[in-house]
């Protein structure tokens, strides 16, 4: 016969209370956070409205560290640093820093559409192409911070084969690199079945027309032009990947 300890059963019912007390209160603040980004995307000059913004996505840290959901809890706070950085340096709200909050917070809506959900990022890993060492080493900084795993390659051709070796759940790619372009490895990639829908995202200095529609063409998921924030490439790359694993 199994025992029943009403204590434990009560404490388990309080939890569950409390957990959807708050994903109540977190459903509501992120309604709020996409009134404001739809303020900011008619006018990006609106500090005051960026401050809000800011104000309103700090406010959902704290309460999203106790919905129990940690990526949606790593998510809120690299967008919360990132919101930091743009109200003290408002100039830095380029339009790629706006389209990554805007993808963010659709984000948001949906992990907190129901009763939550969450994606276990422990074992995700990203491989980093780029010729350039200080740009390698400062993609590899920008995810680190965001608590991602990454593997560095500079060669194109070798990043190919590793990729073929291991699977990886996110690829940051340069597009000007010796023997190979990063479209054509990109072509390469996404002939391969397991990389057919994995996020392939493009950090690079060539933003140009003809650039970016190569990028297009060659099956990018997205761009970030550099010189880039850290926080803005942290939350763009947990964005993506999150939004893969949930589509």
């Amino acid at each position: 016969m199994r025992i029943v300890d009403p204590l434990r059963t009560r404490n388990d019912e309080l939890r569950a209370e409390v957990h959807e007390s708050f994903l109540k209160e977190c459903r509501g603040a992120v309604a709020s956070i996409r009134q404001t980004m739809q303020a900011i995307a008619k006018n990006p000059t609106d500090v005051a409205r960026l401050q809000e913004l800011h104000n309103q996505v700090h406010s959902l840290a704290g309460d999203a560290s106790i919905t129990r959901l940690p990526t949606v809890t790593r998510i809120v706070s690299v967008f919360d640093a990132l919101l930091k950085q743009l109200v003290e340096k408002p100039d830095s709200m380029t339009q790629s820093v706006r389209r990554t909050v805007a993808q963010s917070v659709d984000l948001l809506h949906i992990l907190f559409e129901g009763d939550g959900q969450d994606v276990d990022l422990a074992t995700a890993r990203a491989l980093v192409v780029d010729d350039q060492q200080i740009a390698l080493r400062s993609v590899m900084n920008a995810l680190e911070k965001a608590n991602l795993k990454s593997q560095a390659l500079s060669d194109p051709s070798a990043a190919l084969s590793v990729a073929q070796e291991w699977e990886f759940d996110l690829i940051v790619l340069d597009h000007s690199m010796p023997g190979m372009t990063g479209a054509e490895l990109c072509t390469k990639l996404r002939s391969l079945p397991n990389y057919k829908k994995t996020p392939i995202l493009f950090v690079t200095s060539a933003t140009g027309f003809e650039h970016r529609a190569e990028i297009c063409r060659s099956g990018a998921t997205d761009v970030i032009a550099k010189p880039f924030l850290a926080t803005e490439l942290g939350l763009k790359a947990l964005t993506l990947i999150v939004k893969s694993k949930i589509a």
